[in-house]
């Protein structure tokens, strides 16, 4: 299958690793993270349901998936021939009000 990052997931990888490079003084870890993240997103591409339905775990109607990576969740939907990484969350946010 084919993998794609909406701008959205990029730009919060972006400001992920910005922000512990910058912020927290640790641009090991950051690089680190953002390797993680991106390693996750590889393997959805053999293994398109290994993350959780979001609407098992929530009273939304949605085709979302998430995925475990650190304290990220990576927000996901399969389509047809492509997944798509539409964001990558802190899992400590409001993600849900972010998402909807």
């Amino acid at each position: 299958m084919i993998l794609r990052y909406k701008e959205t997931a990029i730009e919060d990888i972006r400001e992920t690793e910005r922000y512990i490079a910058e912020k927290l003084h640790n641009k090991t870890a950051a690089k680190e993270l953002t390797r993680k993240i991106l390693d996750a997103g590889s393997l959805l591409k053999e293994n398109p349901y290994m993350g959780a339905a979001l609407s098992g775990k929530v009273d939304y109607e949605t085709d979302l998936r998430f995925l475990v990576v650190s304290k990220q969740l990576m927000f996901y939907r399969v389509c047809d021939e492509a997944i798509e990484i539409t964001r990558v969350l802190d899992g400590r946010q409001d993600y849900l009000a972010i998402l909807f």
